[in-house]
């Protein structure tokens, strides 16, 4: 069962008005329009993911790769390039239940 979205991703959204635009809340992101793949992956002692990749497959868009890497998500659709974020993020989150921390996203600007 999928977890929910995140209350920060939530707030997030809602801010920003060019994701606010692109994304709905409500909206679930593995969906018929979006096939979504795995390609490979490894795992730590602890049965957790160290790394996979997924194939995303969109009937309107095309392909994309989404891969996780050491808490760090990474897309190659053109939105995740501008925004650090995705739909295509969004639906391998919501089949693997991890979600992307704040701080991957948002890092802390503290001065030196």
């Amino acid at each position: 069962m999928a977890k929910e979205i995140p209350d920060w991703i939530i707030e997030w959204i809602q801010k920003d008005r060019l994701v606010r635009s692109k994304f709905k809340i409500s909206h679930k992101y593995v969906r018929n329009s979006k096939r979504i793949q795995f390609m490979e992956g490894t795992k730590n002692e602890s049965d957790e993911w160290d790394f996979f990749k997924h194939m995303v497959s969109s009937t309107k868009y095309g392909k994309y790769w989404v891969r996780y890497s050491e808490g760090l998500y990474e897309c190659s659709c053109p939105f995740y390039k501008h925004r650090g974020i995705c739909s295509h993020i969004f639906g391998v989150c919501q089949i693997t239940t991890i979600w992307p921390k704040k701080e991957t996203l948002f890092p802390s600007k503290e001065k030196k």
